[in-house]
């Protein structure tokens, strides 16, 4: 009984401080992590654009409908969330790539292109059309695209400072 005690009052001790100083971590506010999620938006746009643009796409949204992984897997969810669906996963699978910003996919009937740009600032689309059971890659272009800069926000920044000082005690 006495050794668990002392065992009890060991632990007590050794993590109270660590409470206390887990409560002191510095945290970004709701402000920047919404201004962070707005600049975010704004720069997959800017990529976007330069890859339509630099490789002479014709997509606009009119024609095509704008779709995320994130709206993917949704979609995917909604319409069963079979384990086994090539549809979904032929599409799926194209969003596995080293980008900057997010792989976009602009769908329309039968026809899609999945952009992204590569981390060397290539600028590549992704022909796919669409088959009895699948999406199938007809056609791929690439070329180099220009730097589109993603510039940290203030509250980052300080965010960052106080992390490092944080980490330095």
């Amino acid at each position: 009984m006495k050794k668990m005690t002392i065992l009890m009052w060991s632990l007590f001790v050794t993590l109270c401080p660590l409470n206390t100083r887990a409560e002191d971590l510095p945290r970004l506010s709701s402000d920047c992590l919404e201004e962070m999620k707005n600049r975010d938006f704004l720069y997959n746009k800017a990529v976007m654009r330069d890859i339509i643009n630099e490789l002479g796409l014709d997509i606009d949204s009119q024609n095509y409908l704008e779709v995320s992984d994130k709206d993917l897997d949704a979609a995917h969810l909604i319409y069963g969330g079979k384990e086994v669906d090539e549809n979904y996963q032929s599409l799926h699978e194209q969003f596995i790539v080293a980008s900057r910003g997010k792989p976009t996919l602009f769908v329309k009937p039968s026809e899609a292109y999945l952009l992204y740009k590569k981390p060397d600032n290539t600028n590549v689309a992704v022909h796919l059309k669409l088959t009895d059971l699948k999406w199938v890659v007809v056609g791929k272009k690439k070329k180099e695209g220009n730097a589109i800069h993603y510039k940290l926000l203030k509250c980052e920044k300080e965010y960052i400072k106080k992390k490092r000082e944080f980490s330095s005690q």
